[in-house]
């Protein structure tokens, strides 16, 4: 009986583990489309962090993110026209370029992973 819990329990963990995997996958992919999409020059991604969620960007925060990400000149015809859907944002940081640790992007979604709502 208390072995069939812990089996129930890993098999539980590993099923987690295997989700937040393909979370992150999904939003690696959805930032390179963009770099790709979107960079003026040629950007030489180092790594990933791993992929995390905030409920502390405000409306009036993500609006001022959205406005900046607009101004880089990093990135070109950069529009957001997707808002938030739940007060949940999910991020991950993209580091990049020879110095990775001074170099480098926050990228924000939706909870659903769908599409980039801002970065800095």
């Amino acid at each position: 009986m208390k072995s069939s819990r812990v089996h129930i329990l890993l098999i539980s963990i590993g099923l987690l583990l295997l989700a937040s995997c393909g979370q992150r996958y999904e939003a690696k992919q959805l930032v390179k489309s963009f770099v790709k999409e979107h960079a003026t020059e040629k950007i030489d991604i180092s790594s990933f962090s791993d992929l995390d969620s905030t409920k502390v960007i405000s409306d009036s925060l993500l609006q001022v993110l959205q406005t900046n990400a607009t101004k880089d000149t990093l990135f070109k015809d950069v529009h957001f026209t997707t808002q938030r859907t739940s007060p949940t944002l999910l991020y991950i940081r993209m580091r990049y370029g020879a110095d990775s640790l001074n170099q480098s992007r926050t990228f924000y979604f939706d909870k659903d992973l769908t599409t980039i709502i801002a970065f800095k």
